[in-house]
């Protein structure tokens, strides 16, 4: 039995990675448009839709966003950042703020921008953040989107460099423990 060709898809998801190092180049509003589209189509934990987006094309404010965490320097050299403003606290919140970056991030990558995540890690970072966007204070401003041209010029991380784990090391069947059955031939 042979296997079927991967599908674009599937191509594009195990592609997907983090860019920090882009070109000056402008990403078209037509494209952030698109982008959010996507983004305002995530799902969210009972679709409560915890979110608010502010999209950051101004350079100043991208790079005084690049201060106010441990990894976000990045951001002073995107294009655009989207910064995921949340509503709420816990494990929910949580995850549909990363499922929406990755949505965002995969849609970046489906129109060939490069993007990447910086996470404003602490109270006070949070609050510098919101200041600055003058985002009201029930917003809770966690992560922002980097987006942009990659710069492929200049080294980037990838698997090969940092590695993945092997399947076998990270996936068990059935029970804890337990390798992939054998496939008949």
């Amino acid at each position: 039995m042979t296997t079927p060709p991967e599908p674009d898809v599937l191509a594009t998801l195990r592609a997907l990675r983090q860019s920090r190092r882009f070109l000056p180049t402008p990403v078209a509003r037509e494209d952030l448009d698109r982008i959010l589209e996507v983004a305002r189509w995530t799902g969210s934990a009972k679709n409560t839709q915890p979110w608010h987006l502010v999209v950051v094309t101004d350079s100043a404010l991208n790079s005084g966003l690049a201060n106010l965490g441990a990894f976000t320097g990045f951001l002073d050299g995107v294009a655009a950042s989207i910064v995921v403003a949340v509503e709420g606290e816990g494990r929910s919140v949580a995850y549909d703020d990363g499922r929406l970056a990755e949505r965002v991030m995969l849609a970046a990558a489906g129109l060939g921008i490069g993007s990447g995540t910086a996470w404003f890690s602490n109270p006070a970072a949070r609050q510098q953040v919101r200041e600055l966007l003058g985002l009201p204070d029930h917003l809770e401003p966690w992560s922002a989107i980097g987006l942009g041209y990659t710069d492929t010029s200049e080294p980037q991380a990838t698997p090969q460099l940092s590695g993945r784990k092997p399947l076998e090391e990270m996936t068990s069947w059935n029970r804890y423990g337990r390798p992939a059955p054998t496939q008949p031939t």
